[in-house]
């Protein structure tokens, strides 16, 4: 369970927090009275961020390219600012993306997390970082994989997030490091109001029925393991205060064991269902190589955090339809924390 006390006051860094999850967690944490710094790629920005007055949120904002030669870097805000916590979620996401520019998925997710750690320990920014990767690190993707199962990437953007892994890994054992503790967290597929992000099931399935258009799909039989934003989020929580505690980082899955078997049809039939909509599913084929089934196996989180998945996929999608029709006309700022208060009520 999340302890509010704990957050209160705390200096937390967040980077990729004008993203859909980074911003989230900036609103969690703003829940619990945290003071939040944002750190983003300018104009890469979620719906979430665009549509609230976002600014108000966080003590400072910073936009720079993490991935940028290192010599570049603007060092002080690594040197002026000291954090409790530093949760790193700047990323390149798509796999889809990742297929048209690996170099810039690779730059981005692998030198980026480098220059990001170097800055840390070079100038003592903080002892505590929550790295963001992804359920798709691990070799055999439809295995029910726990945190010690092979990892090995089948495309770019896997690729890429198993080589920040590996960087995590080199930092954690190098002889440089005498006080930054590093956890990695594996989520699966998140789901929740304001991604924004094309080429995203929510995200195109949203802007299909606000537009009434047909939504095309790549994959529809695929299966992933949802969970909803705020579940996802909690479990970050836990993960960086059990880092704190303890002055250990540590490696996690997360996973919504209620969602495991969705299809991405299912998902869509039942939001198409929700907005009360007559559009079509068109199914077209894949042109890069996607996992049919992703699973993992978070029984290690639920044991040492007592994190556990509180949403089901009606749940979530009742969720998003809330924000994103949004049929009351109520302000989103409103929407966003009712929500987040709602979660940490059940």
């Amino acid at each position: 369970m999340i302890s509010k006390n704990f957050w209160k006051n705390k200096n937390v860094m967040v980077t990729g927090h004008s993203g859909f999850k980074g911003m989230w967690l900036s609103l969690v944490l703003k829940h619990f009275d945290a003071k939040v710094t944002g750190l983003s790629l300018e104009n890469v920005n979620s719906d979430i961020y665009k549509s609230l007055n976002s600014k108000k949120f966080f003590e400072k904002e910073y936009f720079l390219d993490l991935s940028q030669d290192i010599n570049n870097l603007n060092e002080e805000i690594f040197s002026e600012n000291k954090f409790d916590i530093i949760f790193h979620f700047a990323a390149q996401p798509l796999v889809s993306t990742a297929s048209l520019d690996p170099l810039g998925t690779l730059k981005t997710n692998i030198f980026g997390t480098f220059n990001l750690i170097e800055m840390i320990i070079t100038h003592n920014t903080t002892s505590v970082l929550v790295v963001a990767t992804t359920d798709k690190v691990y070799k055999y993707s439809e295995n029910m994989n726990d945190e010690n199962a092979h990892l090995g990437g089948i495309e770019f953007y896997s690729s890429s997030k198993v080589g920040q892994e590996m960087i995590v890994e080199a930092f954690k054992n190098s002889e440089k490091n005498k006080n930054l503790h590093i956890s990695t967290v594996r989520s699966g597929n998140v789901l929740g109001p304001g991604d924004g992000a094309s080429d995203r099931l929510m995200t195109d399935l949203t802007n299909s029925l606000k537009r009434d258009k047909d939504i095309i799909l790549r994959n529809p039989n695929s299966i992933r393991p949802w969970q909803d934003i705020l579940d996802s989020i909690d479990g970050y929580l836990l993960v960086a205060k059990r880092n704190y505690d303890l002055n250990k980082g540590d490696i996690f899955n997360l996973n919504s064991e209620m969602n495991n078997e969705t299809t991405t049809r299912e998902i869509v039939e039942s939001m198409i269902k929700k907005w009360n909509s007559k559009i079509k599913i068109t199914v077209v084929e894949s042109d890069f190589h996607e996992s049919f089934k992703l699973r993992i196996d978070s029984s290690k989180a639920n044991q040492i955090l007592g994190w556990k998945s509180k949403l089901n996929i009606e749940d979530i999608l009742d969720k998003i339809v809330e924000w994103e029709k949004n049929e009351k006309n109520i302000d989103l700022e409103d929407v966003s924390f009712d929500q987040i208060k709602t979660y940490y009520s059940i």
